[in-house]
């Protein structure tokens, strides 16, 4: 194969964490596509921004798809 058309290895899926690594272990206030929000503490995020919210009941798992926006409370 010609390197000129040789595809370079990116990783993707670290390059799209570093937006999301500033919400890890902060608190937030996240919106939902059906105009509700919650808030508490982000534990965990991945790329599709499924997370898992720690807030006065407890912990609380998010499917990404759900999410609207994600703020952080300060």
């Amino acid at each position: 194969m010609n390197k000129k058309f040789r595809k370079q290895k990116v990783d993707y899926e670290n390059e799209l964490a570093k937006q999301f690594r500033m919400f890890k272990n902060k608190n937030v206030q996240i919106a939902f596509k059906n105009n509700t929000y919650d808030e508490g503490k982000i534990i965990a995020l991945d790329n599709y921004l499924n997370t898992v919210l720690e807030t006065d009941q407890g912990l609380r798992v998010i499917k990404g798809g759900k999410i609207l926006f994600i703020a952080i409370n300060e």
